[in-house]
Parts: C-alpha cells; sequence; structure tokens
C-alpha cells in the first residue's frame, strides 16, 4: 500500500486518536498512572518482562495491552508500524478512557526496534546522514507527526522539548513531562499549537544480540529500588581520544560536571575508556568502538544511566564488534541507549552530557534522555523510563480512607503531602488507574462511587509537587464499593503459583449476575454464563512472573450495576526442564544440521543465516523434509526458538512435540522450552515451498539463527 493512499484510509481515525491523546484540560502523568504498556501475546519473553515491570511499577491493569505481533522483531516499514502496532495502541489507549493520562508508552521486548520510513519522503531524498530509518522508541516519541506523515522530526532540531546546553543557555531549567505540553520551536511550554510528544523506552531486546530475559528483570528490579535514594556516587565523563566518539560530546562535559557537582552530584571527567576500579558508577559517559566492562573492575550503582556514543549501539542483527546498550543493562545500569543505523558522529543524535544533569535535577529516566537529545530519530533508548534515583518524592496523606474499607455513595477526600517541609501543589484521584478528580492544594477530591461497579476498587491519590520538573508521590489503598449490594467473588485450584504447562481452575461467584467475565489486564479469558461457574485457564498464555485474573458481573444492561472482584494474584512459574540427553563416549559430532527431504539423499546445512538456506536444498514446494541436530545449552533455563514459516510445521525437542501448527501466512511463532544443560535432540518437519523462506532462531541471552556451532549431527 501506498504512503499516500494509507495516509487517507487513516486519516480521520489518526485526527481522533491524536485529539483526544493530547487534550489541553488534562494534568495527569509522570508516574505509573501515565504509562502505557505494550506486549507481544505471541511471545513468553515479552510478556514475562511486562509482567514484572507492571507490578514493579504499580502499573494498573488497564493500562497493559497484550498485542498480537506476528511480524519481525528487527525492522518493519513504516505503513505496518503505523497500521499494525501504533495505531492499535493509540485506540486501544482511546477505547479505554485513559487518553487524556498518558504521557509514557513502553514497549516490552519482541517488538521491531528500528522502522523504514522512506515511504513518508515520497519522491524526495533523504541525505546519508539522514538515513530515512528510525527507531521504535523515537518514532513512537513523534507519533504526531508519524501519523500525519510529517517527516521533519528528522531536522536536527526536531525535539522542541530538548534544553538546549550551551553558553546561550547555560541555567535552562529541566522540565517535567505530560503528554499534552505544547513545546514551540524554541523549546518553551505553550497553551497551545506546539508540538506535542509521547516518551517511549523499550524494556528489553530479547532477540538477536539481545539479553536474556532474566537479565532484563533483573536490571529493572535493581533499577525500581533506586527511586529517591539519592545515590552517593559519583557520574563520570570520558575522554577516550576517539575523535569522532568522545570528542563530539567533550565540550559540554565540563559545563556538565559543573552543574551536578552544584547539585551536591559527584562529577569526575577521566582519560580512557572507562572508570577503572571505581565502585561507585552513578552514571557514565563514554565513546569508544568496545570496551570491556568487566577488566574495568568498575561497579554500577542502581538507577545509573551509562552512555556510549558509537554507531552501532542500538544494532542488535549483527555482531561487528562494537559495543551494545546492553552491555551496560547487564552491568546494572537502569537504562542506555544506541543508534539504530550508522548516525554519521552527529551529536544531535545522541544524549547530551546533560541527560545525567536532568537526571540528578530529580527527573526520570525517559524525561532525561529525551530533553538531552536533539534529533533523537534514529535513538531507540532501553530503560526503565520511571526510574528517578535523585527525585525528593513527596508524601501523600488522605484522612479516613483506610485499606479495604466500604466507602458509598460521593466520597469527599482531603489529601495532604509535603516534600522538604513544603506542601504541594496540588492533587489527582485515580480509581483503578483511571483519572476521576483533581484539586488544588487546600482543596478537597471529590467523586460518586455509584458511577463505578460494586466490589473491589483501588484509589490512588497521587500528590504533585510545584516546581519545574513535577514530582510525585501516591497514596494508594484498595477499597471496597458498595451502592447497590453487588458482589463477585474468584477462587482458584493454585494456592498463589501456577506451572506454566499445567491448567488452572477458577470458580466465580456472583449471586444474581446474568454473566460473568474473567480478564487478565484487560484482556478476556473467559466468560461463565449465569450466577456461578468454572473455567480453566491455561497459564503458558500470559508468560512468566506475577499476574493476576479479575472477574466483573453483570446483573442487567445497565454498565453501572455490574461488580469486580477482588485481584487474584498468581505466580506463574516454568515447568520441569527436560532433562539432557547422554551421548557415547565414542560419538563425534559435526558441525552442522543433517537436512533429509522425502525420497532423497541426506544433505548438511551448515546453518539456517541465510534466508536462501532451504531454496539451497533443491526442496520441491510440496515435498516433506526433516531438519535434525543435537544442540548443546550451557546453563539451565528457559530458552525459546523463533518459527517463521507457512504450511505445517512440526517441532520436537528430546522427542517431544513443542509445536505443531499449520500456517497461511509466513509469521512468527515463539517457543519456549525448560531446558537442563547439555546435549538436547532438535527435530522438525515441515514442506518446501516457503515463499519467504524458512527462518529458525534459537537462544536464551538473545535468539539467534541455527549454526554449526551450537548445532552438530553425529
Amino acid at each position: 500500500m501506498c504512503c499516500a493512499r494509507f495516509r487517507w484510509s487513516l486519516l480521520g481515525v489518526v485526527q481522533l486518536c491524536l485529539s483526544l491523546l493530547f487534550p489541553a484540560s488534562s494534568r495527569a502523568g509522570g508516574g505509573p498512572e501515565g504509562v502505557f504498556i505494550v506486549a507481544n501475546s505471541r511471545s513468553w519473553a515479552s510478556q514475562t518482562i511486562a509482567n514484572h515491570f507492571a507490578e514493579l511499577r504499580q502499573i494498573p491493569p488497564s493500562h497493559i495491552l497484550n498485542l498480537d505481533w506476528p511480524y519481525s522483531t528487527d525492522m518493519v516499514d513504516v505503513g505496518t508500524f503505523r497500521e499494525k502496532l501504533l495505531l492499535p495502541v493509540l485506540g486501544a489507549i482511546q477505547q479505554r478512557g485513559i487518553g487524556p493520562q498518558i504521557d509514557y508508552l513502553v514497549f516490552s521486548s519482541d517488538f521491531p526496534w528500528k522502522i523504514d520510513f522512506k515511504a513518508l519522503l515520497g519522491s524526495q531524498q533523504a541525505p546519508p546522514q539522514y538515513n530515512p530509518i528510525g527507531s521504535i522508541t523515537s518514532l513512537t516519541y513523534f507519533a504526531s507527526m508519524v501519523m500525519r506523515a510529517d517527516f521533519r522530526f528528522v531536522l536536527p532540531e526536531a525535539n522542541n522539548y530538548f534544553r538546549r546546553p550551551d553558553a546561550e543557555h547555560p541555567d535552562t531549567p529541566s522540565q517535567g513531562f505530560r503528554g499534552w505540553y505544547g513545546f514551540d520551536e524554541k523549546g518553551k511550554m505553550v497553551e497551545g499549537g506546539g508540538a506535542t510528544y509521547l516518551l517511549s523506552t523499550m524494556l528489553g531486546v530479547t532477540s538477536n544480540n539481545g539479553m536474556s530475559v532474566e537479565e532484563v528483570v533483573a536490571y529493572l528490579k535493581r533499577s525500581a529500588t533506586a527511586d529517591g535514594t539519592k545515590p552517593k556516587g559519583t557520574i563520570y565523563f570520558c575522554r577516550t581520544g576517539d575523535v569522532h566518539r568522545s570528542g563530539t560530546r567533550e565540550p559540554v562535559f565540563t559545563s556538565a560536571a559543573a552543574h551536578l557537582k552544584k547539585l551536591g552530584v559527584n562529577a569526575e571527567i577521566v582519560t580512557g575508556k572507562l572508570p577503572v576500579g571505581k565502585k561507585d558508577v552513578a552514571g557514565l559517559l563514554t565513546g569508544t568502538r568496545n570496551f570491556d566492562w568487566k577488566a574495568s573492575q568498575s561497579a554500577i550503582l542502581p538507577g545509573a544511566i551509562c552512555e556510549n556514543f558509537t554507531s552501532y549501539g542500538g544494532i542488535f542483527e549483527f555482531n561487528d564488534g562494537q559495543q551494545r546498550l546492553t552491555d551496560f543493562l547487564r552491568a546494572g545500569a537502569a537504562g542506555s541507549s544506541g543508534t539504530v543505523i550508522e548516525p554519521f558522529a552527529l551529536a544531535a543524535k545522541f544524549p547530551s552530557a546533560f541527560v545525567q544533569v536532568h537526571y540528578a535535577r530529580g527527573c526520570s529516566l525517559a524525561e532525561a534522555f529525551y530533553q538531552s537529545t536533539a534529533s533523537p530519530y534514529q535513538l531507540i533508548v532501553v530503560g526503565d523510563p520511571l526510574c528517578r534515583p535523585w527525585a525528593t518524592i513527596p508524601t501523600v496523606t488522605v484522612d479516613r480512607l483506610t485499606p479495604q474499607g466500604t466507602l458509598r455513595g460521593k466520597v469527599i477526600l482531603h489529601p495532604a503531602g509535603e516534600v522538604n517541609g513544603k506542601p504541594l501543589d496540588r492533587f489527582e484521584l485515580f480509581v483503578d488507574g483511571m483519572q476521576a478528580a483533581r484539586c488544588a492544594a487546600n482543596d478537597t477530591l471529590e467523586f460518586d462511587t455509584a458511577n463505578f461497579p460494586d466490589g473491589a476498587a483501588e484509589i490512588r491519590v497521587v500528590g504533585i509537587e510545584g516546581s519545574h520538573i513535577e514530582t510525585q508521590g501516591r497514596l494508594v489503598v484498595p477499597v471496597k464499593f458498595d451502592n447497590r449490594k453487588r458482589k463477585v467473588e474468584l477462587t482458584s485450584s493454585a494456592k498463589g503459583t501456577a506451572t506454566w504447562d499445567e491448567p488452572v481452575k477458577i470458580e466465580a461467584s456472583a449471586p444474581g449476575a446474568t454473566k460473568i467475565l474473567l480478564f487478565q489486564a484487560m484482556r478476556p479469558v473467559g466468560t461463565i454464563n449465569g450466577e456461578k461457574g468454572e473455567i480453566e485457564i491455561k497459564p503458558e498464555e500470559f508468560g512468566l512472573g506475577p499476574v493476576t485474573i479479575q472477574a466483573r458481573a453483570i446483573f442487567d444492561d445497565d454498565p453501572k450495576d455490574a461488580a469486580l472482584s477482588a485481584p487474584l494474584a498468581l505466580t506463574i512459574v516454568p515447568p520441569a526442564a527436560l532433562p539432557a540427553g547422554k551421548l557415547k563416549a565414542s560419538t563425534k559430532l559435526t558441525p552442522g544440521l543433517q537436512f533429509k527431504a522425502d525420497g532423497d539423499a541426506l544433505l548438511v546445512v551448515p546453518a539456517t543465516n541465510q534466508k536462501k538456506w532451504l531454496e539451497d536444498t533443491k526442496v520441491k514446494p510440496d515435498q516433506s523434509f526433516i531438519l535434525a541436530a543435537i544442540f548443546d545449552v550451557p546453563v539451565d533455563g528457559v530458552y525459546q526458538f523463533e518459527l517463521k514459516y507457512v504450511g505445517p510445521l512440526t517441532l520436537k525437542i528430546d522427542g517431544k512435540t513443542v509445536h505443531d501448527e499449520k500456517q497461511k501466512e509466513p509469521l512468527w511463532n515463539y517457543v519456549p522450552l525448560a531446558l537442563k544443560a547439555g546435549h538436547h535432540r532438535f527435530e522438525l518437519r515441515a514442506k518446501g515451498g516457503q515463499p519467504d523462506g524458512l527462518e529458525i532462531r534459537f537462544g536464551r541471552d538473545g535468539v539467534v539463527d541455527l549454526d554449526g556451532k551450537q548445532f552438530r549431527h553425529p
């Protein structure tokens, strides 16, 4: 579909989404109530990471979307990005009624990390330094421009939220972000007509040369402990001697270090690729092709932003020796970034040294990144967007609001709060993640519980201080609404823990109900007709880690005459790992995989890293074949096969069928496996005639094509 036709077919929907997404009347955001998480429902890795992040950051279930993404996790064209990803996400936000409060659009793993937007240029040609390839996070940041096919986001200072750290603007204050805030070309907030954005990060990269799910969850857990701790460490700026990498940002090092010291944060400019023997790395900027973090014998403190200026820091599809941004996350950083295509050493495409200053002033990680990057369209930001180590977090109290207390009718709350001994500027009230009221300091929050279903509810009172940063604190209290004497209860056969491959029975009871609907993060998981019944769920559909199931009972056609159950919390764990096999001492393994098409001689496939590998075997379109090998895994854990194919395909591991599907289109499938360290047998049966080739990937610390190093045959 050409760009123009695509643009006009979606124009009305896009305008509606954007007008609802950024209304000037809203004042919510800056915390978990302003975050919307997108997970790939096909990928256990994506869902697992989203599960953990949602629990760590108290993201409401209404702010999570499990989206079926069967397309590439490397690169897609801008039409696919807009039509299959961005537009459904914006549509879900509006449908749930939370558009006015969303500031952050956060992707879990297993989504494409780069977007080809040549179609937006039409017949125009971009200079080499403005290659029309962008990152998923930055094109989401520029969502309002992307959706109306305005490609001026490639300009050197396209980002009006950028705070200019130069001699003419030495004391430009950091600015807290809200999705509805507009910024003019000078970076000033305006009441109307300014540019609007959506802060965006990716939580992890688990395909290609990425990370393991365990590594991603570990860094997210670590970053969540950092909020408000004001780390007693040092932020290091490294002069590496690399003119193009380090030299590009060095002119701002001295100014940034001086600003940090005024804030009471230690800063040091050092010579070399990395600080050596420093156990107090609270932040880092360097510029080098590669480094060895372990050899530096330095340690990263929780919450640190660590940055490296190099061309391929955000490219994961191959390994050319340049350091990936994920190396800092593995070492304990809360966030990093890198460009997804050659950036031509243009400083505007990378965070300036002032990313550390904005962070040290109390901004969130995402706010710090986007305030410090003038032209971020090729920069992918991977990290915990809400991390804020240097924030002074307000305390919030509300009289007569008690956990599990029952509320009826109209409620008047008297919020109070302070930060550094000063009263807060304003308060906002959220019911089950949706904004319900707001007030100034010394005023009251009022709402009518009769406008909500009976049963379990969650009240959040958010207090906001009055500086440019607008730092938030919150009080989260579970309560019960009781206006119509309706209730619904859930019980489960699982006692808090559910094994991935074992079905779980859930019973629901709601006296007088005509229907009971069950959800996991707004995703329907079952329906019970009548006032009582049982359903069976498959935990493997939700990924691993903490999840909640909630029921909504329907009593008649009035949507207010309903009841919500208390959330049923489950922790999903992997099944018993497949044991490793044993080989005879005399068995010798040869690199490659055995290939046997029906009626043909046995062949050896060296690797599946070329799309033509199946074509090269000369297999006929309707001819069945078997691809087999023995592969080794180094440690116990959950591994994953990724498969893209057409027609029937059966995958067996150690003789056990783990995937057996038939597809009409070449779509990606994710097959997780718990494996013990050692030898395992791989067998795949499919048919020739794959229109886009047969793609197979495997791994744990990233997922890559099968090769002769790991896959061998007797």
